[in-house]
C-alpha cells in the first residue's frame, strides 16, 4: 500500500474530486480525515461511519477557526498529519465589472485563504516530524486565464504561486508542496455549470480537449496519490495539468 500508516486530511471531501481522493487514499493505506461545509451523500455517510479510518468533518475551512479545528481534530483522532489535501472551492462566474466585492472575496477566502489557513496549522506538524506533503488543487485556469472568471481564476492563480512559495520554505525541512491543475473534471461543480450554460458549452468544452472527454474525478486523485506518496520524493513546487492535453492546445 502507498499511503500505509499515513493520516491525511482532505477539504472538499464531500464530493468530487476531494472524495474520491479520500476513497482511493483510504484504500492505499492511509487514515483519512475529509472536511466539508457540505454533508455527505448517505451512503458515503454510512461507509465512512463504520470505517475507523476515515472521519468526517462539518467545517467551513474558509474560515481560521474551521481550519484550526479541522486539523486539530486529525491530531485528536489518529495522532499526525503526513499529507494535506487544499481542495475546497467554488466557481461563480463574473468579469471584474459585475462580480460584487463580498462574492470576489468569498471566493478568494474559499478556494485560496482556506488552503493558506490548512497549511498553517498543518505545517507545524509536519516539522515536528521533518516529513510531510501537500497537494492544492489549482485549476487549469489558475495557470491561464479565461474568459468571465475573474475572482475564480484570481484565486487559482494565486494558489499555484503560494504552493511554489511554501515548497522554496521548506524544501530543506522535509516537507514538499505540489498543486494538481484539473482542467474539466466530471463533478457536480461541472455539471452545475452545464446547467445554467447548456449544450453549446459542453460541446465548446469537448472542442478544446484534444481526448476529445471530460476527465473523472478519480484521475484526478491518483495524481494526488501520487503526489502524496513518497514516489514523489524528489518532487516539489511543480504545477501539474491534468486536463486531456488542453494545455498543450
Amino acid at each position: 500500500m502507498r499511503l500505509q500508516n499515513k493520516v491525511a486530511i482532505i477539504t472538499g471531501g464531500s464530493g468530487g474530486i476531494g472524495l474520491a481522493t479520500g476513497l482511493l487514499f483510504q484504500k492505499e493505506g492511509a487514515k483519512v480525515v475529509l472536511g466539508d461545509i457540505n454533508e455527505l451523500d448517505e451512503t458515503n455517510f454510512n461507509y465512512i461511519q463504520d470505517n475507523d479510518d476515515m472521519l468526517f468533518v462539518i467545517s467551513d475551512v474558509s474560515t481560521e477557526t474551521g481550519a484550526k479545528e479541522l486539523v486539530q481534530r486529525a491530531i485528536d483522532t489518529y495522532g499526525k498529519v503526513d499529507i494535506l489535501i487544499n481542495n475546497a472551492g467554488i466557481n461563480p462566474s463574473g468579469t471584474v465589472v459585475d462580480t460584487p466585492l463580498k462574492l470576489y472575496q468569498k471566493i478568494i477566502d474559499v478556494n485560496l485563504t482556506s488552503a493558506f489557513l490548512c497549511s498553517k496549522y498543518s505545517v507545524p506538524h509536519m516539522l515536528a516530524q521533518r516529513k510531510g506533503s501537500i497537494v492544492n488543487i489549482s485549476s487549469l485556469n489558475g495557470i491561464r486565464g479565461n474568459v468571465n472568471l475573474a475572482a475564480y481564476c484570481a484565486s487559482k492563480g494565486g494558489m499555484v504561486s503560494l504552493s511554489q512559495a511554501m515548497a522554496m520554505d521548506y524544501a530543506n525541512k522535509g516537507i514538499r508542496v505540489n498543486c494538481i491543475c484539473p482542467g474539466s473534471i466530471k463533478t457536480k461543480m461541472l455539471e452545475d455549470l452545464f446547467k445554467t450554460a447548456g449544450n453549446d458549452m459542453i460541446d465548446a468544452l469537448l472542442a478544446k480537449s484534444p481526448m476529445g472527454r471530460f476527465g473523472e474525478a478519480t484521475e484526478v486523485a491518483y495524481a494526488a496519490l501520487f503526489l502524496a506518496s513518497d514516489e514523489a520524493s524528489f518532487i516539489t513546487g511543480v504545477a501539474m495539468p491534468i486536463d486531456g492535453g488542453r494545455s498543450i492546445r
